[in-house]
């Protein structure tokens, strides 16, 4: 997902293959004891407001992006995933998963590895919208799992998530830890006096096309959460960035998330032209912090929120 995969994939995923040949579907005197007191079956309405009805505890899920999968492993339910995306990285057992595509999804591999449920992503739903229904077409329960952009919305995902693979509790817990953390760091944050705080600036990709992460964004509410200030915060969203006005904008912090897969990233930063005025360059102030915890809305964003706070603010969030 490197290098604002949500924008990437909003705009480039395109499903291929074919194949609709049905499943069958088990009868009820197919369904075990325990299957006919688990829950199911069960109705999640999803993203597109789609009723969608999962007869039994799915025991085969394909994800279709990674924040997705990171979820469901979070629910103790990692042995249930048959398919990733080759964006896939965490956790490491994934990595053995087999792969249905990157920018591109194999429809009649992801058939032939008969799964119960797919999750698919809110932020391609429209451009995927033919393949999705192929894989409905041949029987196999979807649901559109939300684009989420704050918190809130993250919460939300692993609600849907759980009660689809039957871990509502589970799904629960979870987000009361996350909440717990976030209430954590929120009350170290107390420290820092409004005079004290710092405006931060967020690279989510490298130049010469600079992104950054403005209002209405999961990392806009990090800094928030944090006691500092987003000096994107006046734009909205993912936007694209001039480096001028990065200039103008004279952050204090500068935070980059591309380390993973960029080498060097802060001394690429640092050896701008035309940046060394700009106060984190001149004051060293320029950090990279895991892009996955801060990049990925999944159940990680609390560490990332911690890892973006300890760059920032290192004496407050020891």
């Amino acid at each position: 997902m490197k290098k604002l995969l949500l924008l990437m994939m909003a705009a480039a995923m395109i499903l291929v293959g074919c194949g609709t040949e049905a499943q069958p579907e088990k009868n009820e005197s197919e369904k075990t004891a325990q299957e006919q007191t688990s829950g199911f079956p069960v109705t999640v309405k999803d993203a597109l407001d789609e009723e969608v009805v999962i007869e039994e505890k799915p025991e085969k899920i394909i994800s279709l992006i990674p924040s997705n999968t990171e979820i469901v492993y979070a629910l103790d339910s990692g042995d249930a995933i048959v398919g990733v995306t080759d964006f896939d990285n965490y956790p490491e057992e994934v990595m053995s998963k087999e792969k249905i595509g990157g920018m591109e999804f194999n429809i009649e591999k992801m058939i032939s590895l008969k799964p119960d449920l797919v999750l698919a992503p809110g932020s391609t739903a429209d451009t995927v919208k033919e393949g999705l229904q192929q894989l409905k077409d041949a029987g196999i329960a979807v649901v559109v799992v939300n684009d989420a952009q704050s918190f809130e919305e993250v919460y939300q995902s692993i609600e849907m998530i759980g009660q689809a693979i039957g871990e509502q509790e589970k799904a629960d817990e979870l987000v009361d830890s996350m909440k717990n953390s976030f209430a954590e760091l929120k009350k170290k944050a107390e420290a820092i006096k409004p005079e004290e705080q710092k405006s931060v600036f967020v690279e989510v990709s490298p130049a010469p096309e600079i992104y950054t992460a403005g209002k209405n964004t999961f990392i806009n509410e990090m800094l928030e959460l944090i006691g500092a200030k987003n000096a994107a915060g006046d734009m909205d969203g993912w936007p694209k960035v001039d480096p001028e006005a990065i200039v103008e904008r004279n952050p204090d912090v500068i935070v980059t998330t591309y380390g993973y897969y960029t080498e060097e990233p802060i001394e690429q930063v640092l050896a701008r032209p035309g940046w060394n005025n700009v106060k984190a360059v001149k004051d060293q102030q320029v950090f990279d912090v895991h892009s996955d915890l801060v990049t990925r809305s999944g159940p990680r964003l609390a560490e990332g929120a911690e890892e973006l706070a300890k760059a920032i603010y290192p004496d407050v969030f020891k």
